[in-house]
Order: C-alpha cells, then structure tokens, then sequence
C-alpha cells in the first residue's frame, strides 16, 4: 500500500487530524500530529516530502474527536490542570508524564496498526504523554528525565485521575551505634532499632511515606559498633526533596545517645549495590570470660588462630541461612588478661567471620577457636565493632 493509498483509507476511517497525522508521525519534523493530519486533508497528491510547515493550513487547530481517540485532544487543559493540581504538594526538579489509554482505545489502535501498517505510527499514549508534558513542564518551570525522572505522573484516562510514581530519596551516610539493645532495621517491638531512630527526622521533614534501611552489613543487637559503618536510607514517597543535611544529622545526634550518624549526602540507587557487594575486614574488642583460670603467658597461644578458620553456620542462626562450612581469614589476636578468668581480645578478621563462634567454637563448629586452644569454656560477653576497613 502506497502513501497515497495509506492516506485516503485512514481519512475513510473517520479519524480525527490528530488520529491521522499520528499513523504518519515519522514523516516531516516540526510538525504536531494536528498539523500533519491537516496537510494529510489538503494534499491531493501526497509525498513525504509535503510534510512541512509550509503546507500547514492556516484554519488547522488542536483538537479533535474521532472513534479512536474519543475526543481526548479536546481535554488536554482538563489532564494538564489535573496532573499541577496532583503535584502541588510535591517539590521536584525532573518529571515525566505517562498515560493509560482505556482497553478500548488500545484495542482499536491495534486494529488501525493491523490493517494499514504501523511504520511510521506514533502510539496515542505517546502524543498524549508529549502535549501534556511540555506544558506541565513549562508552567511548573522543571525538567524532563526520560529515564530517572524524581516524579512520573500517570494519567489514567479511564479512571479520569492521575497516579504519581515518586522516586525515593537516597541518604547515604556512616554510623555508630552506642547500645546493647539494639537492631538494625525494625525487627521487633521489644527492642528500638537503628532504622527507627534514624528515619524520625528526616520522615518528618520530607513527609515521606515509610524508610527502608541499606546497611554494609550488620551487627548483632548486643554489640556495639565505633568503626562508621556505611549505610543508606531510603525515604519512601518524599513530598520534600530539598533537605538541610547538616542540620538534619545535627538534630537526630542530639535528640538521642543511642546512635551517631556522619557524613551524610544525597546518594543513588548504584550506592546501595555497591554496599550490598562490599566486603571489608573488621576489628573487634571481645570481652571473654572462661570457666578455669588462666594466665597472660597462655593467652599468647592464641595467636595460633592467626590463618585460616573453619566455620560451619553458627546454630543460633542455622534456621534462616544454609548449613554451610566456611573459610574465613583471621589476620590479628591480641589478647590481654584482665582477671584470672577474663580476659580482652583484639581481632581483625576477614568480612564474614563470626566472632562469638570463634570464641566459643560453637560445640566445634568453628576451628580453631580460643576455646579449643585453650581447652576451656569460653564466652564472649560483649563484644564491639572498633573498626571497619571502608
């Protein structure tokens, strides 16, 4: 089928200029699908080279109303109006428009494509997204961003309502955590955890739905961590983006002794997945207590495990991960004795060692541990994260 073919079939349809001019929206530059399907109507014999502002008709008008588009060109104003009241509440500098065209209309544009060919087609979704995106965009005075745009508005024709997609906020920062009793992320409502505290002003702040926390790896409850450990927090749906970092880092400091926060900034999503992938090596302080007494002079045999241990998964956390030996890479032990049955121990270990275990040995689980060397109960009462290799 010829252009000219093409041309008056589609006229023969009954579709509006906007409808027309679209099954031929890669044809000529410039132009808006109106325009085209006005030339479209007024050529006799039609080539791709007509497709110029020159033959545009000076009666031609945006708009139009046909069986394919159920008059939709004719609310623009109504969608445009509809999508800044939406946004009001919302601070943005990039957005994106997306329509959802109802059933019928997607099933009747298939049928047009189907029967006359969609090479040089342009989708009514896609005409739709472009005139209503350069005037919100216009009027609201901001950006466009195809691919990471910091809000998309969805305008759902059937439903007559727009649905905002709002990126999440990314704070990247370090902390240190002070307490004993205290979890990471929300786990339960016995114990605070580092997530709770740490979302409380910048969810009030930015009006944000709900956090979730990104972590560099985790330490149990009961131990203390001094190292900065990276961490990113994701404030969910934020109807503020312009945040005072310092100021915010400042107030959750003050407002608690539990947990520190530093080194805050606006961060992405690249971020997170280089968190999740790191590895870094750790130094702990452990403080052991044994069941038999010992002396300083023993103690210095424990620089034996100073090499490669062995761990098969610790039983207090065999129900949530695979039942699996271990190599991990122990590279200092400096002991230091304290009283005759207690005693503080200086470790830097490979990321993935399980410090408790290789104190205890976990009923022989770990290998070697300070238990088995020096042939006596031993348990780590507390333990503390004093450095991380970031």
């Amino acid at each position: 089928m010829n252009l000219q073919e093409k041309r008056e079939q589609l006229i023969a349809e009954g579709l509006c200029n906007h409808c027309l001019g679209r099954q031929f929206a890669r044809l000529g530059t410039g132009l808006e699908n109106y325009e085209r399907g006005a030339i479209l109507r007024e050529k006799d014999k039609l080539t791709k080279e007509d497709f110029i502002r020159f033959n545009i008709p000076q009666s031609v008008s945006l708009g139009g109303d046909c069986f394919l588009c159920k008059g939709v060109f004719n609310n623009l104003d109504n969608y445009i109006n509809l999508v800044i009241t939406t946004l009001n509440d919302y601070q943005f500098n990039t957005m994106l428009i997306g329509t959802r065209p109802t059933q019928e209309m997607k099933k009747l544009e298939r049928s047009i494509w189907d029967k006359y060919g969609d090479d040089y087609a342009e989708p009514l979704k896609s005409e739709l997204n472009r005139l209503v995106g350069k005037e919100v965009e216009e009027r609201l005075e901001v950006g466009v961003d195809y691919k990471n745009p910091e809000i998309t508005a969805v305008i759902d024709i059937a439903q007559e309502d727009v649905k905002l997609q709002i990126k999440s906020l990314l704070i990247y920062g370090k902390y240190n955590k002070y307490s004993r009793e205290l979890f990471q992320t929300e786990w339960s409502y016995l114990k605070d955890s580092i997530q709770e505290i740490t979302e409380v002003p910048f969810i009030q702040y930015t009006e944000a739905e709900a956090s979730k926390f990104h972590g560099a790896g985790r330490e149990d409850a009961d131990v203390r961590c001094f190292g900065k450990r990276e961490f990113v927090l994701e404030l969910v749906n934020p109807k503020k983006r312009k945040v005072n970092l310092t100021q915010l880092q400042k107030q959750l400091n003050q407002s608690q002794a539990k947990v520190e926060v530093f080194n805050l900034k606006i961060t992405d999503r690249e971020k997170i997945k280089e968190l999740k992938e790191k590895r870094v090596d750790k130094t702990y302080r452990a403080l052991v207590t044994l069941d038999q007494k010992t002396t300083q002079e023993e103690l210095v045999t424990l620089e034996q495990i100073i090499g490669t241990i062995e761990q098969k998964t610790p039983q207090r956390v065999k129900k949530s991960r695979g039942n699996l030996v271990r190599k991990r890479e122990i590279y200092k032990i400096e002991p230091e004795l304290i009283t005759k049955r207690k005693f503080e121990l200086i470790i830097k270990a490979e990321a993935g060692a399980y410090i408790k275990e290789l104190i205890s040995s976990d009923e022989g689980r770990t290998t070697p541990s300070v238990a088995e060397i020096l042939g006596c109960q031993a348990k780590c009462t507390k333990l503390d994260v004093i450095d991380i290799d970031n």
